[in-house]
């Protein structure tokens, strides 16, 4: 979720009470994309523990996925090819190719049809970091609801469902380094719809 502008947009878009906007937004204001990390770290910290309170869980689901990043150019370019590539392969035999994409995680198809994807690993010395741009190698001391990580969900989502041909739900955030000082990867998982 780089962009603040989006994200305040997105507020408004998803029918956000005007009160909840408010206390998402009081303080950071005048906050944009090209203000300092670590304000919009502080921001965003301050969105996510509101919207826990606040917004119901499919709702916060929808407005984070809709915000994901790289959902053009290039990396849609690439799900588009490896769609039309593996059309004739099963779903088990396109997860196992997936794992080979660049920046697409490792997925795994689970028994009961949903898909755990563990997501791209970055590394901040010996603890895992976020790959989101807002808090990547940021030094803080305080912990993030995974449900932030929504976001980065709506970016497999976007991609997964492309490559896959389905339609897809981000379930739940399994992990994320934000909530657990770096112990854990990001993880998802997935069921088709």
């Amino acid at each position: 979720m780089p962009s603040v502008e989006k994200f305040k947009e997105s507020l408004t878009q998803f029918q956000v009470e005007d009160n909840i906007i408010k206390s998402i937004n009081s303080g950071y204001e005048e906050l944009v994309s090209s203000s300092p990390k670590k304000q919009k770290a502080a921001y965003f910290k301050q969105a996510i523990d509101i919207m826990d309170d606040n917004i119901p869980l499919d709702k916060s689901r929808e407005i984070l996925e809709w915000n994901a990043c790289c959902k053009g150019g290039a990396r849609e370019k690439a799900s588009i090819a490896f769609r039309n590539e593996n059309k004739e392969l099963s779903l088990e035999e396109k997860l196992k190719k997936i794992t080979k994409v660049p920046n697409m995680g490792k997925p795994l198809l689970n028994k009961d049809g949903t898909i755990t994807i563990h997501a791209v690993e970055y590394w901040d010395g010996d603890r895992f970091a976020c790959a989101c741009s807002n808090f990547n190698k940021l030094k803080r001391d305080y912990p993030v609801s995974k449900n932030y990580c929504f976001c980065c969900g709506g970016h497999f989502k976007y991609h997964y469902e492309i490559m896959l041909g389905l339609t897809l739900k981000v379930k739940e955030v399994i992990s994320s380094p934000l909530d657990s000082e770096g112990k854990n990867s990001c993880v998802f998982l997935f069921e088709v719809v």
